[in-house]
């Protein structure tokens, strides 16, 4: 099993909701979806509104989290990501050992498409997606480095300021998790007001998300390359004693923790729109 897990300190540290550590955690899902959700066309917004039940994209935005725990939805824990070593290029069939975040992207489009699935599949297709695509921006769900699954088993000793700038309490996590929620965690209480300004800053400013060809393999490519800039950014462990980081990485990453939220959203939007709209 492959999760980032930042510990019950490091959920009171940030002043967060306790939740296990996914991709991007509730918060950053959340904003992905409302992102999307905010540029669907209005068919597809229709059929969403109909096979949600009438509830909200970010509503359901971790529901492939809660879901992959369950007996039923075992199998689909590898489908979150995808171990590309930093030092490849890109994405290869190789790595795709089973299922994984490429190949479950492929697959879910096909089914929420497919007429001969039912109403249920295609729902279930639909939940699947809103919160994978927002797996393929979390730049460490598309690599890893020496086999550190995705920077889950490199230690940090993290020292960050929240949201009034204040310090937080120093805490000991993993690079993993201080993406999935400590840096969002960190810079806003309340996701909604960071939804309204990512989507104030960067709507229509984004390149157009590939949605034809091989798009998931393109997607999670872009990811990866986010990736190794990031692991430059951060030194090996050394013998196990974490790596610390501080208020100038988080600084200097903000922006592309932006950036891949705000991507995130432009994509699904493109997505839902290519396979349910016009």
């Amino acid at each position: 099993m492959r999760i980032g897990l930042s510990g019950s300190f490091l959920c009171l540290a940030l002043m967060a909701t306790c939740v296990p550590a996914f991709a991007w955690g509730d918060r950053g899902h959340s904003v992905v979806a409302e992102l999307a959700q905010r540029h669907l066309a209005p068919k597809t917004a229709g059929i969403v509104h109909e096979l949600l039940g009438g509830a909200s994209m970010a509503g359901v935005a971790s529901w492939a989290d809660d879901y992959k725990f369950r007996p039923e939805g075992t199998s689909t824990q590898s489908w979150h990501y995808i171990d590309i070593d930093v030092a490849k290029p890109a994405y290869g069939e190789e790595d795709c050992k089973g299922a994984c975040l490429v190949s479950a992207l492929r697959t879910e489009s096909a089914i929420l498409v497919d007429p001969h699935r039912d109403e249920a599949e295609h729902r279930q297709a639909l939940l699947m997606l809103i919160h994978l695509v927002g797996d393929s921006t979390q730049p460490f769900h598309c690599a890893e480095r020496d086999n550190d699954n995705g920077g889950n088993l490199v230690p940090v000793s993290l020292a960050i300021e929240g949201p009034d700038g204040k310090p937080l309490p120093v805490v000991q996590t993993n690079l993993h998790a201080i993406w999935d929620d400590a840096l969002i965690n960190a810079h806003v209480y309340a996701w909604g007001t960071y939804a309204d300004d990512l989507d104030k800053r960067f709507s229509g400013k984004l390149p157009a998300p590939t949605v034809y060809g091989d798009w998931a393999k393109t997607w999670v490519d872009e990811c990866h390359v986010v990736a190794q800039r990031l692991y430059k950014m951060t030194p090996a462990p050394s013998a196990g004693t974490p790596v610390s980081i501080g208020t100038d990485y988080q600084r200097a990453v903000q922006p592309t923790v932006d950036l891949q939220l705000a991507t995130g959203g432009a994509r699904l939007a493109a997505l839902l729109n290519h396979l349910l709209g016009d």
